[in-house]
């Protein structure tokens, strides 16, 4: 083999390896570019039957098999009954694949967070309503009706005499963090 065709040789390898590195980089660029597109929806509806743990805006970690969607909400099933989060109450979740999405239009419901409360109140279920803001503060009851951006729930409270006393309470709905369905109810 004379020096020309190492010189030519050299060369060819070089370029082949060129083509290996402008490939690699088109990928990695097409990998960031595809991911860019991926919404935090989209990674929620790829955890769908898988437990989650969700912290939201209260300060509260909720812990529970991630059953559905909805525009604006999930829903986790837990050990004292579901709960329907607002999505935009989530701080944080872990647990699940931190690489697979799927667009989270082919799976979810197209309930709002209104549509699920009506469904509730139809249902006459109990529940407990968990305020943003600041932890531990709730209201319980039956949801009695549900407006555009509110809901009303009818509830009880206990007096200092022991006498129970029936009120019904308006809630925004920017003010619900989450919505604690009672188990059996």
């Amino acid at each position: 083999m004379n020096s020309l065709d190492r010189l030519f040789r050299d060369f060819e390898v070089q370029l082949q390896a060129q083509r290996v590195r402008d490939y690699e980089a088109d990928a990695r660029e097409l990998s960031m570019m595809e991911r860019s597109k991926v919404t935090c929806a989209d990674r929620l509806a790829a955890q769908l039957g898988v437990a989650l743990s969700v912290h939201g805006g209260t300060g509260d970690t909720w812990r529970g098999q991630l059953i559905g969607l909805g525009l604006g909400w999930i829903q986790l099933s837990t050990d004292t009954g579901d709960l329907i989060i607002r999505t935009q109450e989530i701080v944080w979740w872990e647990g699940g694949d931190n690489k697979s999405y799927v667009e989270a239009e082919s799976v979810s419901r197209k309930l709002t967070i209104g549509s699920a409360l009506r469904a509730l109140a139809k249902g006459h279920r109990e529940v407990i309503v968990i305020h943003n803001g600041s932890a531990g503060l709730t209201t319980e009851g039956h949801i009695s009706a549900v407006g555009a951006d509110y809901c009303e729930l009818f509830a009880t409270r206990a007096q200092a005499s022991g006498k129970k006393v029936s009120f019904v309470r308006t809630i925004p709905f920017t003010s619900i963090a989450a919505v604690r369905v009672a188990a059996g109810s």
